[in-house]
């Protein structure tokens, strides 16, 4: 694999790994660099990012034995996208050189994704430096990998709480607004239309006092899911409060935001719950006007929900439509 870069005429031979060892371990630094614990994997790169040395650590970490590691493609060991950053940072740092840059404290941290031996995906922190042969140019990278998996999920399962709703699983109410607010920036900025659909389960008080409220769980786990199959990846539900939720839709005319209530109102009509029966809802339609704030938006559409409400509820109610208005 090569990296698209211009090398000086010193760099094109490619240096076999005792000589790129023996430049890493030139230094002082390097050396323990290269002796840290078991939970760090020490390895050297050339510059067609091929292992020239990887320490022992290797198999706690990935599974394979340092000679398996060192007969790897750089395809074989990390993920493409990894793959693409660590190109990336190897061209700049050759680049680096070419403009005359020193620094011996210079690093670069990278997070990458490298193949298990078992057949999955571990990610590690990646710290990485220059080595250099006895003439100076550079000569490959060496890094210190440390397994941050864990670390990761953990993470990841912490954004996922901070933005959705513990029993549906929908986006909660804060991310809704936040959301809101980048998207009516981007209809300004770029004409995009968006509409927004405000829907209230009916009679749920009754579910909860007739049924008890683990069936009403249920109920608002089932309209979840029902919505959550009809919309689109690019589109926003959220649990608004209580037995009320909200769909934005990206890049949508309030023509197709009313067609898509319908259609979901419909899909309820025909899907009793077991044990409880019928269950509908009311819903409000409305799209984003032009440089209007977002509690116009919200007032608006929460206007829309309940004169659903009040006009005989399990249907559907929305605003005029731009052309309308213009008239």
């Amino acid at each position: 694999m090569g990296v698209n870069t211009r090398r000086t005429k010193s760099t094109q031979r490619k240096p076999k790994g005792t000589d790129l060892e023996g430049a890493a371990r030139a230094s002082e630094l390097t050396f323990r660099f290269l002796a840290k614990s078991r939970e760090d994997m020490a390895f050297i790169v050339d510059l067609d990012l091929r292992t020239t040395y990887v320490s022992p650590s290797v198999i706690n970490i990935l599974g394979f034995t340092p000679e398996e590691r060192m007969q790897q493609t750089p395809e074989e060991q990390l993920l493409p996208e990894s793959l693409k950053l660590a190109c990336e940072m190897l061209s700049r740092e050759l680049e680096w050189e070419r403009q005359g840059g020193e620094d011996p404290d210079r690093y670069v941290t990278l997070v990458l994704g490298y193949h298990h031996k078992d057949g999955s995906v571990r990610y590690l922190e990646t710290n990485c430096r220059a080595v250099r042969d006895r003439r100076g140019p550079l000569a490959g990278i060496y890094g210190l990998a440390r397994d941050v998996t864990q670390r990761l999920r953990m993470e990841e399962e912490l954004r996922r709480l901070a933005v959705t709703d513990s029993l549906t699983a929908a986006y909660n109410r804060r991310y809704l607004q936040e959301e809101l607010h980048r998207e009516m920036s981007r209809s300004d900025r770029f004409s995009q239309p968006f509409s927004l659909i405000m829907l209230d389960v009916d009679h749920f008080k009754t579910v909860n006092d007739t049924f008890g409220h683990e069936v009403g769980d249920r109920v608002l786990k089932g309209l979840v899911e029902l919505i959550q199959k009809r919309i689109r990846k690019t589109d926003l539900l959220a649990r608004w409060g209580g037995e009320e939720f909200m769909i934005m839709l990206v890049s949508s005319t309030l023509e197709q935001a009313v067609a898509l209530a319908e259609e979901l109102l419909e899909k309820m009509n025909d899907r009793p719950f077991p044990d409880i029966g019928l269950v509908t809802a009311s819903f409000g339609v409305t799209n984003y006007r032009p440089g209007e704030t977002m509690d116009q938006l919200l007032t608006r559409v929460d206007d829309l929900m309940y004169q659903a409400k009040r006009d005989r509820r399990g249907c559907v109610r929305h605003d005029v439509s731009l052309t309308d208005r213009q008239h």
